[in-house]
């Protein structure tokens, strides 16, 4: 079944249509830019348009780099505070009539890798982390999902600020970390979220690996280590997949 997937990130949203059963992407795979930060009014007026643009009246869902409750948004770190308490799925259901789902967006690349990517097939405990702006922590226990955890957002155990300020790619940027130094931190992390969480598998999403080869030799953990299936589409799809299990869902 085809379904269209938004990914949204504070600097820009992508979208792509996929067949829901493999993965693959069924055309083009856009991605929008606009300046930070971008207000609610503006960001649906964009949607909107490349809606109408496309023509698409199929399942939607849509990632959102914040914690999501009942179609309402509570954080939008990356966003502004003009996000918070927006009920953005009522805003979207007036330029969209079909089923859509709205969910966080790191949950959304978690739900990708665990349907189709690197997490399938995990019976136990898998964690998703994704590396990017901040540290996205999804959680999946016996194929179940538990959403908006945002573990990177707790204090860090040793250090002064939370965790996505030591672990982060934005962190590795701003400090000018080698890989090499980034890894010391984030393995740190990873003996954090293991105490924490008991992963049985850990997969890791991100730009940052496109190392992989040379970070899977500077990082251990007793839960099997992987890194993601999917790139940037992972969030786009994670989305896409959702909106079909509400289709499912509604129809009991």
């Amino acid at each position: 079944m085809l379904s269209m997937g938004i990914d949204i990130g504070g600097s820009g949203f992508r979208v792509g249509v996929f067949d829901t059963t493999t993965g693959a992407l069924q055309g083009e795979f856009y991605q929008h830019q606009h300046q930070a930060p971008v207000g609610p009014e503006t960001l649906v007026q964009q949607l909107h348009h490349h809606l109408e643009t496309a023509e698409w009246k199929g399942p939607l869902g849509i990632g959102f780099p914040g914690v999501i409750e009942q179609g309402r948004i509570l954080t939008a770190p990356n966003l502004g505070s003009d996000w918070i308490g927006i009920a953005l799925h009522e805003e979207l259901k007036a330029h969209h009539n079909g089923c859509f789902a709205l969910m966080n967006d790191a949950d959304a690349v978690a739900l990708a890798e665990h349907r189709l990517g690197a997490g399938r097939g995990e019976t136990g405990t898998l964690l998703t982390l994704t590396i990017g702006t901040g540290i996205g922590t999804t959680i999946h226990r016996n194929g179940i999902m538990t959403p908006n955890l945002e573990y990177g957002r707790h204090q860090h155990p040793r250090l002064e600020g939370c965790l996505e300020e030591h672990l982060s790619a934005a962190a590795r940027s701003k400090h000018q970390w080698s890989i090499e130094q980034w890894a010391e931190r984030f393995q740190e992390g990873l003996v954090h979220f293991q105490d924490l969480l008991s992963p049985d598998r850990i997969v890791l999403y991100g730009g940052i690996m496109e190392h992989w080869r040379e970070i899977s030799t500077l990082l251990s953990t007793s839960a099997v280590l992987k890194p993601a299936r999917f790139g940037e589409t992972a969030g786009a799809l994670g989305a896409a997949l959702m909106a079909i299990e509400d289709v499912r869902g509604s129809l009991g």
